[in-house]
């Protein structure tokens, strides 16, 4: 019984929040961002920011300045969706990420974030906003999203039709038929509102825009609407 009771006075005193002594630890990081400069949240831009976070850590002196984060940064160009995969699968021969940041981009954070689950790593990432990445159940459950998904903005269009009694729309949208970031921003609020006449009209970069075919659309919405409420004997 003393032996037990000395061991749960050891556990209280190293769970206790008034401890001091600072932690000290290797935290392996792999981060991955485009070198293209287009993208906003390219290597350019956001590699002094995570430099910066990394340094005003281990000067700050408070109990978390022992960790010492060892950054390994990565191309992550967003359109060779595999290329980040194989990164991660190459890296892990050796010894497997603690951490990783990124990919933004959803197919080739869609790649990433299954197998970092899978090898319980935990990943933070920026994007990766899609209504899919929501499943953290299974095969998403390592991904911790820093931005608001599409969802939210979805929940904003619902709010504002359920305020202004709004009833269908025309979701209008360009596909690029690579990143899809347009396609993936409408998806949301496609499938949230589900109570509402919703359409959607996709434009190819590579197709002539028809505006004529985009008004017959919208006639065609209304023409369908009326015709409901005929039914239920509303005109």
């Amino acid at each position: 019984m003393p032996y037990f009771m000395s061991l749960c006075v050891y556990f209280l005193m190293t769970l206790s929040p008034v401890r001091t002594d600072t932690i000290t630890e290797d935290i392996k990081v792999l981060v991955f961002l485009p070198q293209n400069n287009s993208y906003l949240f390219s290597h350019a831009r956001v590699a002094p920011a995570i430099l910066y976070a990394q340094q005003r850590l281990k000067a700050n002196g408070g109990q978390f300045s022992g960790f010492h984060f060892n950054i390994q940064f990565e191309n992550s160009d967003c359109v060779s969706v595999n290329d980040a995969l194989f990164v991660l699968v190459d890296r892990s021969c050796e010894q497997k990420p603690d951490l990783i940041l990124g990919p933004v981009c959803e197919y080739e954070a869609a790649v990433v974030v299954r197998l970092a689950s899978h090898w319980n790593i935990p990943v933070i990432s920026a994007g990766a906003l899609a209504t899919g990445f929501s499943n953290k159940d299974t095969e998403y459950s390592h991904l911790t999203r820093i931005a608001p998904s599409y969802e939210k903005m979805a929940e904003i269009f619902t709010a504002m039709f359920e305020h202004f009694s709004w009833k269908s729309a025309l979701l209008l949208y360009e596909d690029d038929k690579e990143a899809r970031d347009c396609y993936f921003t409408l998806e949301g609020v496609y499938h949230l509102m589900t109570n509402f006449n919703i359409k959607i009209y996709a434009v190819n970069q590579e197709d002539h825009f028809d505006t004529d075919d985009i008004l017959q659309n919208i006639y065609d919405t209304e023409d369908h609407l009326l015709s409901k409420k005929r039914e239920l004997g509303n005109v």
